[in-house]
């Protein structure tokens, strides 16, 4: 242990120390032994050797108070479901006085007397006329003039055939549409109903007339096109405002003072191309006035939602509004209005040469940041007045960036963010909004582990609203959905196939009672859990089959080894005789040992030949192809002969018993 010492002069010639204050750590030095260092390092092997024990260990270690999410959002499902069914039956119940009235056809009359019907001379002639000013047409009917009215046709075709022409006529009547309006939709459906109408006529021009007959049936078929479809686009505008509410006149603000936003596109556009102009806040609504003039008016009281999207990661900055009621302009009602501009260039021009250090660039990049940041800082000062100038009736909403999850609730892949109240995507157009309040339960398709998406359904209270999908969302966000479902207190299922909503829904409505009498939104669980169990059968049914054909297989080998003993005596017997196959020799190797064998035979010579004389491997070999079978000779001379076949020399040992070797014979 060292130490430090302050030095203090006192005197020229006198010199005295004192020791100052610190603390050991600073000036100590700890040395540690080696048995500690081996048991530290004993105990981080340990823990590194112990794998999976490791989890269970870190697992151990939690309360008992604690629980990991996946079972706290089980237990808080658990509960909304006990819930769900009494509270939908509750509303139901609420609901049942409310009778809805079907929708009967409007019937059209073409004339109210006798006397508005025309007095042209086709009419005497008996031709087919039309009659613009009614939208009628007149066809003659057993030598009567009769008129239809254009509502009561529902297409017309023409044909050539020959030297006649045809002009085919079909009428609407019970049973002719099998769409949504198929039944029910006549205001006398136990009337008699003409079904359809052919005319023909000569294409033969005779001597003296001007021109052929058929001329009138091409006139009538193109006059009865243009009367139809003036009709359908009148008809098509007038079911366009059936649901519109009329709204409050807008009360101007005269003060200059007014919040004010300029330079903002709108969506939907009012005309084809995209008009800007200015949205200004006035004391009981919005009133968005273009640079062609044209107005929209939003009032304050037909808000249901607003939101301020800013232009953080996006290309765009924008105020949306989500309306209780239909606003008509444009020819069409709209339930969503949205103002935005431009923050940067939404296209490149990859023509355009760019370096990394080009001034233009970096001063673009530059101007495009206090852009960004003025905008920002405008439209949340916009706002930011409403709110005040409202006290609080219009309420922007922010969505939340970083809980957003991709999917498909259209056509193209967008990013769905969560806002405190609804599930949004503004960027694109249409844009997708979902309120949470509204949904009844939400359904999990798709969901299995071999796949990649899965897809989303809601499923709103008021079971006679279309139920809306959102399409191939990523697996890996799967939990984090659920978290945040679990935290809206929203109950949630999940399936492994795809289901035909359109017909459950149409089911619950016709006999919600029987629906719920028999569990309700239960079904979604049990078929999930059915789908398990079946699984499980078919691995059990497939595990206990794979187990019988092992049997059968061990009881097949046995059979065959019983039935195979003589095979296997005769098989020991080619053993013993030298089978190369078996012991797995090559060529080259069998060469050399007959070389070697053909080297001792030549050594013993002619004098002492050898008592019995050891078939070569090469000459084995050329026997078994030529179907033979020679004994193999043991060292102690012993030779074992097959009973059946005597035994033949080769030519080779012929050869060696009456030719002497002159060199290595002996005397």
């Amino acid at each position: 242990m060292t130490g430090d010492s302050d030095e203090k002069k006192v005197r020229k010639s006198n010199v005295s120390y004192r020791s100052l204050k610190k603390r050991i750590k600073h000036i100590g030095i700890f040395l540690k032994d080696d048995d500690e260092d081996n048991e530290e390092e004993d105990e981080v092997e340990a823990l590194e050797n112990l794998g999976r024990g490791k989890r269970s260990a870190i697992l151990g270690a939690r309360t008992r108070t604690e629980q990991p999410s996946e079972q706290k959002r089980a237990t808080h499902q658990k509960e909304l479901a006990n819930k769900l069914n009494g509270e939908a039956q509750t509303r139901l119940q609420g609901m049942t006085g409310d009778s809805d009235e079907k929708k009967v056809r409007k019937s059209n009359v073409s004339y109210r007397s006798f006397g508005q019907m025309p007095k042209e001379s086709e009419l005497k002639e008996l031709k087919v006329f039309v009659d613009k000013k009614y939208e009628t047409i007149i066809l003659p009917i057993f030598g009567v003039p009769t008129p239809f009215h254009i509502a009561t046709i529902k297409n017309i075709s023409q044909s050539v055939e020959g030297d006649y022409t045809y002009l085919r006529i079909n009428f609407f009547h019970p049973g002719s549409s099998l769409g949504k309006e198929g039944g029910g939709v006549f205001s006398q459906p136990d009337a008699t109903f003409l079904k359809e109408m052919t005319y023909r006529s000569s294409n033969t021009k005779e001597p003296g007339e001007i021109s052929a007959p058929s001329s009138n049936l091409n006139t009538a078929f193109r006059l009865i096109k243009e009367v139809q479809k003036k009709f359908k686009t009148r008809e098509a505008e007038e079911k366009e405002k059936e649901g519109i509410v009329k709204q409050d006149t807008l009360l101007l603000n005269p003060n200059r003072g007014n919040p004010k936003l300029k330079d903002l596109y709108i969506r939907p556009n009012i005309v084809h191309k995209r008009i800007n102009g200015s949205l200004e806040a006035h004391v009981n609504g919005f009133r968005f006035t273009s640079v062609r003039g044209d107005k929209v008016d939003i009032l304050y009281n037909n808000i249901k939602h607003a939101f301020f999207q800013p232009c953080d990661g996006e290309m765009i900055i924008l105020l949306h509004f989500n309306l209780k009621h239909a606003i008509l302009f444009g020819k069409k009602k709209h339930n969503d209005m949205q103002f935005y501009t431009e923050v940067g260039e939404v296209t490149t021009d990859l023509g355009k040469h760019r370096h990394m250090h080009d001034r233009d660039d970096l001063h673009a990049e530059q101007a495009e940041r206090e852009l960004r940041n003025k905008l920002k800082a405008a439209f949340k000062n916009f706002t930011e007045k409403v709110e005040t100038m409202t006290k609080g009736e219009v309420e922007f909403d922010t969505p939340f960036k970083e809980l957003g999850f991709f999917g498909v609730p259209y056509r193209s892949t967008v990013l769905l963010q969560p806002t405190s109240a609804c599930l949004v995507n503004l960027t694109e157009f249409p844009p997708f909004v979902i309120t949470l309040d509204e949904v009844e339960l939400i359904h999990f398709e798709r969901v299995q582990f071999h796949l990649k998406n899965f897809d989303m359904v809601f499923v709103f209270k008021d079971y006679k609203k279309k139920v809306p999908m959102i399409n191939a969302i990523p697996m890996n966000a799967l939990d984090h959905v659920k978290d945040w479902l679990n935290s809206c207190d929203l109950h949630y299922n999940e399936g492994i196939q795809s289901l035909n909503w359109t017909k459950i829904m149409k089911t619950i409505v016709e006999d919600p009672e029987g629906f719920f009498d028999n569990g309700g939104w239960s079904f979604l669980k049990a078929d999930s859990d059915d789908e398990g169990d079946d699984d499980d059968d078919e691995e059990d049914q497939e595990f206990q089959f794979s187990e019988e054909s092992d049997e059968e297989s061990e009881s097949d080998e046995d059979y065959s080894d019983e039935s195979n003993w003589s095979d296997e005596e005769e098989s020991d017997v080619e053993e013993e005789m030298g089978s190369s196959e078996e012991s797995g020799k090559d060529w080259d190797e069998l060469e050399e040992e007959a070389r070697k064998a053909d080297a001792e035979d030549d050594q013993y010579g002619q004098e002492n030949p050898r008592p019995n004389p050891r078939p070569t491997h090469r000459d084995t070999h050329r026997d078994r192809d030529r179907g033979k079978k020679r004994p193999r000779h043991e060292s102690g001379g012993r030779s074992h002969k097959s009973p059946k076949k005597a035994r033949h020399e080769s030519p080779r040992d012929k050869h060696k018993k009456h030719h002497k070797s002159p060199k290595k014979s002996r005397r």
